[in-house]
């Protein structure tokens, strides 16, 4: 009785089974408990294809169309000797102090002749000479284009001079030369101006200069 049973029970489980698959239902698959790794999609696989690997440090090579900075040499630390600097030529503060002698180079002299012991007035006339000479043509008379002389008409020493320049007791000549030729000039128009040591001092700077640029 038994076995009839059990061969019932089978014939109704395989009829059932049967009878499943002529239906088409799919046969639900045992779960699998093996562990499996998780596939990464296909754009996440080419991504991380796609990251850079870290790279060692590199030297970095200038493009082929730089130019190559080279570095200057190095500046010879040699010392030079110094030069000093030049100093200055000092003023000139009166009449040359050596005796007069004509030139024999281009030039300019400016020879006043005066009594020894002159009167207040005509000292005055002689002070505004030697100011405007002083004053305006220091440049001149150091570097010597100008000469400044005050000869005493009255010494016995100076007859010569009184006669080359065919001068009075008073008076102011200037003296230009060319090639060592000498051409004078006696300016008695200081006369009219005794009395304005200015328009005195103005005209003799005037004159000094018209003769320094006549032979420039």
């Amino acid at each position: 009785m038994k076995r009839i049973l059990v061969s019932v029970c089978a014939v109704i489980v395989t009829a059932s089974l049967l009878a499943g698959c002529s239906s088409g239902s799919p046969t639900l698959p045992l779960p699998d408990d093996t562990p499996q790794e998780n596939a990464l999609p296909v754009d996440e696989t080419q991504e991380k294809d796609a990251l850079p690997t870290e790279a060692s440090p590199q030297e970095s090579t200038p493009p082929a169309g730089a130019a190559e900075e080279v570095s200057p040499p190095p500046t010879s630390t040699t010392e030079e000797p110094s030069t000093p600097p030049t100093s200055p030529a000092e003023p000139v503060t009166g009449p040359w102090a050596e005796r007069y002698t004509p030139r024999t180079d281009d030039g300019v002299d400016v020879v006043y002749f005066e009594a020894k012991n002159p009167c207040s007035c005509m000292a005055k006339v002689g002070d505004a000479i030697e100011k405007a000479i002083l004053t305006h043509f220091q440049d001149e008379l150091q570097s010597g284009e100008l000469r400044y002389f005050l000869i005493v008409s009255n010494l016995p020493e100076n007859n010569d001079l009184v006669d080359m320049f065919d001068s009075q007791v008073f008076e102011l000549c200037i003296a230009e030369f060319q090639d060592g030729q000498m051409a004078t000039e006696a300016l008695a128009e200081i006369w009219i101006l005794k009395d304005s040591p200015m328009k005195l001092e103005d005209f003799v700077r005037t004159r000094v200069l018209s003769s320094l640029e006549a032979r420039r």
